[in-house]
């Protein structure tokens, strides 16, 4: 995130308060304008200035202008070398740290993609946000699903070099405080294509889709105060390259018209403060994925199907490890209100669906995955299944839960800017070669927010906030502080020393920057926090070192590889000590440091969103008493030669969440660690969601445990973790609601014959359920009827529902039934909707069936009558046989539907099988149940639906088997029907 880039207060986002009626309307109002006015910064470029002229009304086309306001500024910061980190390396001939457009309010059409090169960023200022509108049925926006209006590119600007798609080395693009309309016409249509790997922000947007086709395709890291209304789907997820999570905070999806979120490809979202109204589906999972998702705080409003659909975890692929493959589908649904919405969780391919209580009820907890409750304790115990904890509650009472835990950005309006501060009196700052520090502590002192333009400041001692102090950057790889090398007071680790330092309770807030405390400086601090729980520290970053050893091995990365260039020993990276608030979109990762957050001594509640944490020598992150903290979508990583650095350390720690963390090591790191999270006395400690698996190197890149009591030894070994509790008090998640389930959720039934299964329903809830009954809705001409065994059912009951369906003798495709399960209960009645897949068409029974011939000519064996090939090799009958025969066996009871024979010589008609009949084998005797004559054709088709129910050996009797020599000649037997 960047300078003011803040959660919105209730009153500024879309919209806090739910209505009382599930079906009332619940388009948001217009969303503000984060920055009234536009900051003077000479770096940056500005649309709509001499140099880029547009029309600015919505009917002229502005495109090239943007498109060349969006190249000079990637030019700036590939000239400037700003926050670089793979320039001069993977053929990247520049800097990549990109810069700043500056877009006035205004409306801007366009007719093509725009390209967002690395680390570039469109800033939207003025009394109300700019709004860049896809003209009506622009050309290139109406066939497919990928036709991008913004697309964030890997690279800088470079002319004439191939364009691809941002991916793990590419860092700090953003779209903030903007809007996107798309106009009819343009059913191709995506706003933003988005993906890379740190500090990627998409902030304080309006996207409005209408007809068009998604919101959002691919994600990386921040999507905050997002509305997304329309479209077909609101947002097309994927993982974070290089795999790391997406964080959306108090960001909205409305009125999509199939789905608010798709998830593809391990997406691993923590949606939190999310509101998902009025669509078909709120999330559903693309087929064969895995998934973690974490839900928090959120409200799903007026969803017909399921407010979640995923994957049963049985049935995603599991390649060579399919065990713990499987265990990373994983779902946390954590105080999230559920009104108007058909059930809370839907698995397919088996239907298997949990409703909630009520109508309208809060989810205290629902989990998918392995669960480990009383961890490292002798009480520990495990489940796989799916348990949803509700309680009843009014959709009013949803309010609070969509409340944003940080304040506004500060109007721009009293921003003092630091470098025309220091010119009045003055003084140049911001080039890099002298020290800035007097007259930034000056401004600090004299006024409320200090602006930072993009340049390099060199602070040769601690930036001291005040209480009501707010420092604001708007790009963290443009705009760095950075302590001059050997800096008096900054190089004793025993006495560490912040470059930027708050007071305790302050509520400061501190945005937008990058910060370098340089080589010769081992007590060096980034950031000593002491604020209070009012505070923001976002969208800052700190230099880019991997820890390196003074040896290394031939071949192993060495000085000029991106990270690695420096040998150096610092404290801390970023140290919170009595201090908290809300931490977000953090990069932490100057790897000399001894770790790179400390939190200790507090019980300020502390929120963290979306913080990476990596490539420290010894720890990561590190608590040392502390109380009352969330750490949500935490990603640390492990690289080639900080092998020996644990992920997490608790010291003293209670009643503390982390939510959806990746806990990383690269293919090529080169030891084995024995655990994530290392734990001594501490307590209330729940981790929900984790990622530890990888197919590769697996001695070394797989934590040995996810978390150990260091004092006991006591280790949960698991490395894929839905949930773990350690010292969890309070009463115990009981379940809430109802279970229905198919038995089979889907049955073949020939045509103008009858099938049935089972769905079962199961009372979860605290009370009883009566009136219980379930409608069926088939196709026209189709019958179908549900009948449950009982219509009232006591907690934990559950009742079997018999399904029947008729399908008529002319159906030619395969049908859906719908059945609707309703019942009463606390005087409410829920309807919550299943499907049953009905197959007509059956299957070829004959493939790989048992078969024997009554005789073979030469090597032309029967299995070649069955193997699936039409026209390769045959079964041809002995030269001795007049009546030959082949018998085949299903292996079990099947139902008829057709056979056809396929026979004779290729390309002739000639030698084709002349007359045969099909007999089954019916309480013992062979019965005949079809034949053809005068034959001709290939395949001879006979209908066998007059067949008894329930055969398993079919014999074929060759009468005439051919016209000349008397060979049965026959390339495949298929016999269609259903088991």
């Amino acid at each position: 995130m960047l300078a003011g880039s803040l959660l919105l207060a209730t009153t500024a986002m879309a919209p806090a308060v739910v209505s009382q009626s599930a079906t009332a309307a619940t388009e948001p109002a217009t969303s503000t304008s984060v920055y009234q006015s536009m900051p003077a910064d000479p770096t940056a470029v500005v649309l709509g200035s001499a140099q880029f002229p547009v029309h600015g009304d919505g009917i002229g086309d502005d495109t090239a202008s943007v498109q060349a306001a969006i190249d000079e500024a990637s030019r700036r910061g590939g000239r400037n070398w700003l926050g670089n980190i793979v320039g001069g390396a993977r053929d990247v001939t520049v800097g990549d740290g990109g810069g700043v457009v500056f877009v006035p309010e205004g409306r801007y059409r366009l007719s093509r993609q725009v390209d967002l090169h690395a680390s570039v960023r469109l800033v939207g200022f003025g009394a109300e946000r700019p709004e860049f509108v896809l003209g009506e049925s622009t050309p290139g926006f109406q066939d497919g699903n990928q036709s991008f209006l913004f697309a964030a590119l890997r690279r800088p600007f470079q002319p004439d070099t191939p364009r691809s798609f941002g991916n793990n080395d590419t860092f700090g693009t953003g779209l903030i405080n903007l809007d996107i309309r798309i106009a009819p016409g343009n059913p191709a249509a995506v706003a933003v294509r988005f993906s890379g790997a740190q500090m990627f922000v998409l902030q304080d947007l309006d996207i409005h889709m209408g007809t068009g086709y998604a919101g959002i395709d691919h994600n990386a890291n921040l999507i905050q105060r997002v509305n997304v209304h329309g479209g077909t789907v609101g947002m097309l997820a994927f993982a974070a390259s290089p795999g790391w999570q997406t964080t959306l905070l108090d960001t909205t999806f409305t009125g999509q018209r199939e789905a608010a979120i798709k998830l593809h490809t391990d997406s691993k979202l923590s949606l939190i403060r999310n509101r998902i109204a009025d669509s078909p589906t709120g999330i559903v999972a693309t087929p064969d994925q895995t998934q973690r998702l974490y839900v928090q705080d959120s409200v799903f409003q007026n969803i017909s199907g399921s407010a979640i659909t995923l994957n049963d975890s049985e049935s995603v692929p599991g390649g060579g490890e399919p065990e713990l493959v499987r265990a990373q589908n994983q779902l946390n649904v954590v105080d999230t209100g559920v009104t108007g919405t058909g059930a809370l969780l839907t698995t397919v391919p088996s239907g298997r669906t949990w409703a909630g209580p009520g109508a309208s009820y809060l989810v205290r907890d629902a989990t998918l995955g392995l669960r480990v409750d009383d961890a490292l304790s002798a009480a520990e115990r495990r489940s796989d299944g799916v348990l949803v904890s509700a309680t009843p509650a009014a959709p009013a009472s949803f309010a609070r839960l969509l409340r944003s835990d940080a304040p506004l950005p500060p109007a721009t309006g009293g921003w003092v800017n630091v470098v025309d501060y220091a010119a009045a009196r003055g003084v140049t700052v911001g080039t890099g070669t002298s020290d800035d520090y007097a007259i930034f502590q000056q401004a600090i002192d004299e006024h409320d927010t200090v602006y930072v333009p993009m340049g390099q400041y060199l602070i040769g001692n601690t930036l001291r906030l005040r209480p009501q102090s707010n420092l604001i950057g708007l790009h963290p790889r443009q705009t760095w502080l950075k302590l001059p090398d050997s800096a008096a007071g900054f190089t004793d680790p025993d006495q560490p020393k912040a470059m930027i330092q708050t007071p305790l309770g302050g509520r400061n807030q501190v945005t937008g920057l990058g910060l370098d405390s340089a080589q010769q400086t081992a007590g060096s601090v980034h950031v000593h926090w002491r604020s209070g729980a009012q505070s923001y520290l976002a969208d800052i970053a700190t230099q880019f070192v991997k820890w390196h050893p003074e040896r290394t091995e031939p071949g192993d990365p060495g000085a000029g590889d991106p990270g690695y260039q420096y040998r150096g020993r610092h404290k801390y990276s970023f140290w919170v000590q009595g201090g908290g608030g809300t931490f977000a979109n953090i990069w932490s990762v100057a790897g000399w440091a001894d770790n790179g957050f400390l939190v200790e001594d507090t019980s300020v509640r502390g929120q963290m969103y979306e913080v990476s944490i990596e490539h420290h020598e010894h720890r990561e992150v590190v608590l040392r008493r502390v109380r009352n903290w969330e750490l949500h979508a935490l990603q640390t990583e492990d690289h080639i030669y900080g092998w020996r650095s644990q992920a997490v350390e608790l010291d003293d720690v209670h009643d503390v969440l982390f939510g959806n963390t990746v806990f990383f090591r690269v293919a090529t790191v080169q030891g084995p660690y024995p655990y994530a999270v290392g734990l001594h006395n501490s307590t209330g400690i729940v981790i929900r969601g984790t990622r530890g698996y990888r197919p590769d190197n697996v001695v070394n890149t797989r934590w040995g445990a996810t978390i150990a009591d260091v004092a006991t030894g006591r280790t949960v070994p698991e490395i894929e973790v839905a949930y773990l509790g350690v010292g969890v008090t309070g009463t115990t998640p009981t379940p809430a609601g109802a279970h229905i389930a198919l038995d089979t959720p889907e049955i073949r039934v020939l045509p103008g014959r009858s099938g049935s299964t089972v769905l079962r329903v199961r009372n979860d809830g605290r009370g009883p359920v009566t009136g219980l009954a379930v409608d069926a809705e088939a196709p026209a001409g189709w019958q179908a009827q549900a009948r449950p065994e009982a219509t009232r059912l006591p907690v934990g009951a559950t009742t079997p529902v018999a399904v029947s369906v008729r399908v008529p003798t002319d159906a030619v495709t395969d049908g859906t039934v719908r059945l609707t399960v309703s019942f009463t209960r606390g005087g409410e009645r829920q309807e919550i909707p299943q499907t049953l897949r009905v197959r007509v068409t059956g299957e070829n029974l004959a493939r790989g069936a048992a078969v024997q011939a009554s005789s073979v000519l030469s090597g032309n064996v029967a299995g070649n009558a069955v193997d699936g090939n039409r026209t390769g090799a045959r079964w041809i009958s002995g030269s001795v046989d007049p009546a030959p025969t082949l018998t085949l066996d299903f292996g079990g009871p099947a139902d008829l539907q057709r056979l056809d024979l396929y026979s004779g010589v290729a390309g002739s008609e000639s030698l084709r099988v002349r007359a045969f009949r099909v007999e089954a084998l019916v309480d013992g005797a062979w019965t005949t149940i079809g034949s053809a004559g005068a034959n001709t054709a290939s395949p001879a088709q006979v209908d066998l639906s007059g067949a008894p129910a329930g055969i398993r050996q079919v014999r074929l009797v060759f009468t005439e088997p051919s016209p000349t020599d008397g060979l049965a000649r026959v390339f495949e037997v298929e016999i269609h029907g259903i088991r």
